[in-house]
């Protein structure tokens, strides 16, 4: 979407990258599940499950965990939240029974700032996970994606660059991301 819009980060920006567009779509969250688990591959990491912070990286997530179960490769997923639960056992982290030295990738849709996919690493790490890889769909490439890189193994499927490209089919822009 082409406009004025505030982004997550605070932000201003003259457009907006509606992923859930496509990962909330039967087929898009299908390739999104694909793309996820290719981008593993060519890190070279092999996670004990993937996870991110809700409510961006919900649909990644659990179309990762589908298709890895398609492709018997299972990989389980957690959910972040903003905030630990007031109730019940109080958790912050959803989906791990025990994450005290698993090996996790986070996963966020869209990164900017990197903030929201830094709070999701900062939970991960605190309960004891080890992050190997992080990753988002889109890298808005506005200085977010750096900071990330400083300290771990950070891809994107896709740069806004390449989706915003004139003249361009979505054929070509998910050929480049491979």
């Amino acid at each position: 979407m082409r406009g004025e819009i505030t982004l997550s980060s605070g932000k201003k920006s003259d457009y907006y990258l509606d992923c859930k567009l496509t990962t909330l779509d039967p087929e898009g969250a299908l390739l999104t599940g694909y793309c996820v688990l290719d981008l593993l591959d060519q890190m070279g990491v092999k996670p004990d499950a993937i996870g991110g912070l809700s409510m961006g990286a919900d649909p990644v997530v659990s179309a990762a965990i589908v298709v890895s179960e398609i492709e018997r490769r299972p990989l389980p997923g957690f959910l972040v939240r903003k905030e630990a639960k007031k109730h019940g056992r109080e958790k912050q982290i959803e989906g791990l029974s025990n994450p005290r030295g698993k090996k996790v990738v986070i996963a966020d849709e869209v990164c900017t700032t990197g903030g929201s996919t830094q709070e999701a690493i900062d939970a991960a790490e605190r309960e004891g996970c080890e992050v190997i890889g992080v990753i988002s769909l889109v890298d808005r490439e506005e200085g977010g994606s750096e900071k990330l890189r400083e300290k771990y193994n950070y891809r994107s499927i896709f740069t806004a660059r390449e989706l915003l490209a004139e003249n361009q089919t979505p054929a070509e822009a998910a050929g480049r991301a491979r």
